[in-house]
This record gives structure tokens, sequence and C-alpha cells, in this order.
């Protein structure tokens, strides 16, 4: 379909500004001398303040339809207000009003009205907000009867008239007639019901898990393509929170043998994003990341049969007590709901994080990479043609194409979606930490360093190093920082440049490794401070010579992104201070930075490594993508 609907930002006010006056224009012309306008010239001012009001106060929204052949040009515009009921049957609770709904004359008939007010009415929905009123002029007699025959019925009548107590001025003779909207099997309206004067409310009772969205299903309509995608999940959340063990369990399984079986379909889907990835030039570790073989297919497929044989968290109890009064009291695990998924090009995360949430007991709306689109759109297909053959609903798992403004709506869509995680690079992270209405799970990047102490055993030293730079450089627990006591260096960097060179690794070396790499023939780069600073996702890493372990610790806090520090040592102190005094998810002795791993850690799958301090730390597996609730039995005991 050539029009999309959006949901508009502070940017995008002025651009309704042509609708709005059109529709300012048909109020004077038909009510203006009952009820004449003060300052016309500046009622767009006042309005535009309006708006800008309710989305900095989140008091409301405005969507627009654009044309998707010019996305410059506004075609249509909701304006819908979040408050509490003020009128005289008094309802005690939010509600919202649709202060504006307007269509360009040339476009109507095409649908915008009714796709416009599905958005508002989504909206609503994942707000919890069961009723909302409109406005619309009694005088209008065409947009009233586009109303009725949308299934509005009256309810009341608007009085209006001048305060003043002129000659010549009786109560309007032909007031505005406000339609309450009873339930019925369609909630749409009119392309030209953009004209306000009278009040109407109706209540919506319609179910979320059978509600379609009203227009052409497959056409990329960004705010409700999320909406939906979240109502559904919302809805099939509540079926997975009762889902038994076997249940989850025989679900997965089927999962893992489809991958299987449609592996030549998969590979396909995949070959043709990674050609596109290829063609455009993108660098070789994005390309290695989306890359799809038949191992890696089958290793997918088993780490999915793995997470079907790990221990169900759902159910579990933390803690406990018998209190003297007899009341059983015990904190038990439970699903979060719907998890947000946000990641880069990796098809692998699509299926993880699929079958971790399904296990958990929660719902997932995942959103990867424009570059794995036809991939996940494969994986995801194969998944949800799993489930309908299962007790466990195919919504639980729901994608989301990977558009920019999906992204960006997922992260506002609180009430629909419990929590996001971000799995990616720092500037992914970043924008979801700083952008997000809905709760987060910072899965860092991995600024990942490597101390060899003084007291070190080189032989172990640089067989980390390689293993931890080299095995899979593009992974966030591969290191990307090197630090060498003075002491060690040279015997070190002696034999470490050499082979880092043969590994095809770039190095960025301060003063002293650039000295001691001329020595043996290696070649160095300058290293600057956004080396320092830099998750090369690839083939490079940073090399620096420190006086101390206190001068590497606080390089180390300088730059670290709290994901994993490893020291080599054999020192057992410097170990202790290390361990106490880094600040990080994960911290090493004598180890490759690459087991920070859930596997390796003996949990099983994970779905990233968090760096943030609260809920969870580390690799995060079953338990951490649940939340607890309280659980108290009694035998009817009543307090004091």
């Amino acid at each position: 379909m050539r029009y999309q609907i959006t949901r508009a930002h502070l940017r995008d006010l002025s651009r309704v500004k042509p609708l709005w006056k059109a529709m300012l224009s048909r109020y004077v012309d038909v009510i203006g001398p009952t009820c004449p306008v003060r300052n016309p010239g500046e009622a767009w001012a006042r309005r535009h303040e309006e708006y800008l009001n309710w989305l900095n106060d989140g008091a409301g929204v405005v969507y627009l339809a654009t044309d998707s052949e010019d996305s410059d040009r506004v075609v249509g515009y909701a304006a819908l207000h979040f408050r509490v009921s003020g009128s005289a049957f008094d309802m005690g609770e939010r509600f919202g009003e649709l202060e504006s709904l307007a269509v360009s004359e040339d476009v109507r008939g095409q649908g915008l009205g009714s796709r416009l007010l599905e958005a508002c009415r989504l909206e609503l929905q994942r707000r919890e907000i069961r009723y909302w009123s409109l406005d619309t002029l009694a005088a209008n007699e065409n947009a009233r009867r586009m109303y009725e025959r949308a299934g509005f019925e009256p309810f009341m009548l608007r009085m209006i008239r001048l305060v003043a107590d002129t000659d010549g001025v009786p109560a309007v003779s032909d007031p505005p007639t406000a339609p309450l909207v009873m339930p019925t099997d369609q909630v749409g309206v009119p392309d030209s019901a953009g004209d306000r004067g009278a009040a109407a409310s109706w209540r919506s009772e319609r179910s979320p898990e059978t509600d379609p969205v009203v227009g052409d299903s497959a056409t990329s309509v960004v705010s409700l393509s999320v909406q939906e995608a979240g109502v559904r999940a919302r809805a099939a959340a509540r079926e997975m929170a009762v889902a038994t063990t076997a249940q989850k369990n025989r679900a997965l399984r089927l999962i893992a043998d489809a991958l299987e079986t449609e592996s030549e379909s998969l590979l396909a889907a995949n070959a043709k994003d990674v050609r596109r990835a290829e063609e455009a030039g993108r660098p070789e570790s994005l390309v290695d990341r989306l890359r799809l073989d038949q191992g890696r297919l089958r290793g997918i497929a088993e780490a999915v049969r793995q997470v079907a044989e790990l221990a169900d968290p759902v159910g579990e109890v933390v803690r406990g007590s018998i209190r003297p009064n007899g009341l059983q009291v015990r904190e038990q695990r439970v699903p979060f709901g719907v998890v947000g998924m946000i990641f880069e090009a990796r098809p692998n995360v699509t299926v993880d994080a699929a079958a971790l949430c399904l296990k958990s007991g929660n719902a997932v709306v995942l959103r990867g990479s424009s570059h794995a689109v036809e991939s996940n759109r494969a994986l995801v297909g194969v998944m949800r043609a799993a489930l309908e053959r299962t007790d466990i609903p195919a919504d639980a798992v729901r994608l989301l194409d990977g558009d920019r403004d999906e992204a960006a709506f997922l992260m506002k869509a609180r009430g629909l979606v419990d929590v996001i995680v971000p799995r990616g690079g720092a500037e992914l992270i970043r924008t979801v930490v700083e952008e997000s209405s809905v709760p987060v799970i910072e899965t860092g990047s991995g600024n990942v360093h490597l101390y060899v102490d003084a007291a070190a055993d080189l032989t172990k030293a640089l067989d980390i190093l390689m293993n931890a730079k080299t095995q899979r450089p593009s992974v966030c627990n591969a290191v990307e920082t090197l630090l060498v006591h003075e002491k060690v260096a040279e015997a070190l960097l002696d034999a470490a440049l050499p082979a880092l060179h043969a590994a095809g690794v770039v190095v960025h070396g301060d003063r002293v490794v650039r000295e001691l790499a001329s020595r043996v023939g290696a070649p160095v780069e300058e290293v600057t401070h956004e080396d320092w600073a830099c998750e090369y996702h690839g083939l490079e890493i940073a090399v620096g010579v420190v006086d101390s372990l206190d001068t590497a610790m606080k390089h180390v806090a300088r730059y670290s992104t709290g994901h994993t520090e490893a020291i080599v040592t054999e020192d057992r102190g410097a170990a202790r201070r290390w361990t106490q005094g880094v600040d990080a998810a994960v911290v090493m002795v004598n180890a490759s930075t690459r087991f920070t791993d859930g596997g390796e850690f003996g949990f099983g799958a994970e779905i990233g490594i968090s760096t943030q301090k609260m809920h969870a730390r580390g690799p995060m597996g079953l338990r951490e993508l649940t939340s607890t609730k309280w659980i108290v039995e009694g035998d009817g005991q009543i307090r004091d």
C-alpha cells in the first residue's frame, strides 16, 4: 500500500500544520459566527504548543499518514490525548480523547482514516485505557452519517453559546451531537472525519488475540506492525505463563528438528543476505557473523536441544518460610512476560533468543538487523510453523523485519513489552539504553582487556592471548586490548608480535611497543585514544606497556565496558587485587576471555552478557529471563 502510518516525534509536528489549518477553516465556515475563534492567525501556534506538551509529558500521541512515494508529504494525521474523565458522567478513570483526525481531500476513500483510528485504538489498548471520545460537527451531515455507518451511535448533545447576555445570541439552534460508539465488530472512521464540535465516548471490548489491524495486513505500517506484534505476543505470554515444562520441551525439540529438516531453504535465504552484504562492501567481521553453513545450522539446532534439556526455572522457589501464624510465604520464579530483543546481524541469536524465551515461559518480539532480514524471516517462519504443531502459541515468537523506525517504536512499547535486551555493538546498546522507555537489560559491548603481570607464566600468556584474539575475533568476549608489565614486555612481545602478525592481526601500539616491534620486524601502527576505547570486532588489537598492576587497573577502569577483564599472573596477591578491584561482569585469572559464555560456565545457553549491575550481570541464562512473585497461602488468617 502506498501510504504509511508512523508515530510523530517532536520535530514532525509542524508537518501537520496544513491539514490542521484546513480543519480550522471548515470549522470557521460552519460554526464560526456562533463560536468564533479568537486570533485565528495564532490558532496553529496554540495547538502546536499543546501537541508539544502532550508528547513531552507523555499525555498524548500523534500519528502521521505519509505518502511512501513522497515521504515529506503528510496526507493525514490523528492526535490522541490521554486524560482523566471529566464529563458529566465521570467514569473516574483515564480515557482517551481523539482531539483531531484529518485526511487530505485528494486521498480520501482509501482507508487512511480507518488506519489512523486503528493506530489510536491500539495505543489505548496498550495503555489499558477502556474508553475514548471524539468530537465531530453536528452540522457536518456527511461526517455524521459516515460515523454511523462505522457503528457509532448517538449519546450526548453538547449545547454551545456565548456567555454574554446579548440580544440575538440564542442557544445554538443546530448544536453538535455526540455519538457513543458501543462495542461493535467494526471500529473504523470515515476518511473525512476531521471536524470538531461535539463530544462522543465509546468503549472497545474487542479481543486483542483476534483483533486484526485495519487495512492491508501486508502493508509496512511501522506503528501498527509493532503494536500488533506486541498485542499478540502479550496474549501469547499469558498462555506461556501456565505452559508445562513438558509442553515447552516438546516445542523446542520440534523446532530443532525443523531447523535441520529445512536447512536447504534456510541456507538459501541466508545466502541472499550474505551476497547483499558482500556486494555492499560490508566488513568481513559482519559477513562472518551473518553467514550460516550446514555446520553452524546444526550447531544452532543442537543448542536448541540443549535448552530443552536445561532445568526449567519457572516455579523454582527462591526462598520461603512458614510464619508463626501459619502463613506459608514463598518467593517463586515467574516469566517476565514479553521480551523484546534488538540485535545485530547474527542469525543464531534469532533462534537462541526464541529458544531461551520459550523455555523460560516468555513470549519474544525479535527485531534483528536489516542485513539479516531474509535469514530472520526464514528462521522465524520455521520456528512458528513448528509451534503450530504444539500446545505453545505461535505468537510467542514474533518478528519485526528490521526497520529502524520499528526498533524506535519497540523501545517505546511500555505496557506491551516488559523488558528489552539489546545485543550488539556499543552504538546499538547506547541507543537502546538512552532512548527506551521500556526497562532494559544492558548486554554491553566487549572492550575486553588482557593484562600480563610481571609474575606471569609467559607461555600461558601467549597461548591465552592468541586464543582470546584470533579464535573468533568478531565476538564480544574476544580481547581488544593487551597490557603488558614492563618487566616482561620484551620477552613476551618478541614472541607475541610476530605471532599476531602471522595470524593477520593489525597491532596498534604505544611508543615502547613500536620500538620493540622494529627489532623483530613486525609492523605496528601508532595507538590512539580511539583505539584504547574501540571494540574492533575483528583482527585488530591495541597493545600497551605499563609500569605496574595499579597502572593497568587504572587503564581498565577508564576504558572498560564492564564485560570481561583478565589477568595472567602466578602471584596470588596480584590475582586477588585484580579480582577485587576490577569492576566487570566477569573477571578472570589465567584463562582465555573466550570462556565468558553461559555454556562454558555450565548453565547452558545465554541470551547475552549483561554488563549492568541490576537484575542480572554476566552471562544471562534461563534464570535471568525470569522475575519473581510472592505467593502467600493461609487458612483464614487475619491481621491483628
